[in-house]
């Protein structure tokens, strides 16, 4: 989107606006992946992006949800109908299977893309040698 400037981190902009409630719930959901896995590569920060949208949207449904059970409960006037509240159930499901999924797609990402440290770099280089050492010693 031309004219705006980028989102900390190289968050990808996905919504419209960032800062209403749905942008401060992307930027939370998008900090939270970020501490968890590494968003290094292009693809796994638009993975997290995808999230971290799926994450707003079903943050979104639940709030309808929750407001038109109130009004139901105790509003004055005309309230949500039972139709009402079961599409809005049905769309809070949707919206958690969605981010659920997004979510394990972004596992797998991380897990096919793991790295390894300089760490295990050397400790894979150490039980090498200490097999090669291991096979020396059997050889008669």
């Amino acid at each position: 989107m031309g004219g705006r400037r980028r989102l900390s981190a190289g968050a990808p902009r996905l919504l419209g606006r960032h800062d209403g409630p749905r942008g401060r719930a992307y930027r939370r959901c998008y900090n939270a992946l970020a501490s968890e896995f590494a968003l290094d590569r292009p693809l796994a920060r638009l993975e997290a992006g995808r999230v971290a949208l799926a994450w707003a949207l079903l943050q979104a449904a639940t709030e309808s949800l929750e407001a038109a059970r109130r009004e139901r409960e105790s509003g004055r006037g005309r309230r949500p109908s039972g139709q009402e509240i079961r599409a809005l159930e049905k769309r809070v499901g949707l919206a958690d299977g969605s981010y659920a999924s997004a979510l394990d797609r972004l596992r797998e990402l991380a897990a096919e893309h793991a790295r390894s440290t300089p760490d295990d770099f050397a400790t894979q280089v150490r039980f090498a040698a200490a097999e090669r050492r291991a096979e020396e010693d059997t050889i008669p």
